[in-house]
């Protein structure tokens, strides 16, 4: 019975169903691209997304606050000039990456990375790391 059953298939039958499958196969793996490129501004968990537009608004105002936080407190209190670039990251919280052109207190401006870990649940919940070029890296806290 089996061997009547391989003898019943041609060739040309195992030729097609070989090229039905490398047919399925090539727009399977087409629509997987598709969909990959449809979202990439979409973050993905633990990945870092480059920020423009609403989010870059977002971002900025949540420095803005902790701008504001700080210089009330025990400082550095510096105001924002100009933001060269933005980043964020999923990471227990959001963690926000900033170069920052920042005023100081006598109208300096100073160069920046500004790092912004938001973690809201918790009482001083957001720490803010300030790198500026030639000077020492200031950690602070403050809560949400």
């Amino acid at each position: 019975l089996i061997s009547s059953f391989k003898s019943n298939k041609t060739p040309s039958s195992q030729s097609f169903k070989l090229k039905m499958i490398s047919a399925k196969l090539f727009v399977l793996f087409g629509c997987v691209i598709a969909v990959v490129l449809a979202m990439p501004n979409e973050q993905i968990l633990g990945g870092v997304s480059q920020l423009s537009g609403e989010d870059l608004k977002q971002a900025q105002e949540e420095l803005k606050n902790s701008l504001t936080k700080l210089a009330t407190g025990d400082g550095p209190a510096y105001k924002i000039s100009k933001v060269n670039s933005a980043s964020s990251q999923v990471v227990s919280g959001t963690l926000y990456k900033f170069n920052v052109d920042l005023i100081s207190g006598n109208n300096e401006v100073k160069n920046c990375n500004v790092e912004i870990w938001s973690q809201p649940w918790l009482p001083e919940g957001i720490q803010v790391t300030f790198d500026c070029k030639g000077e020492e890296k200031i950690v602070r806290k403050h809560s949400a």
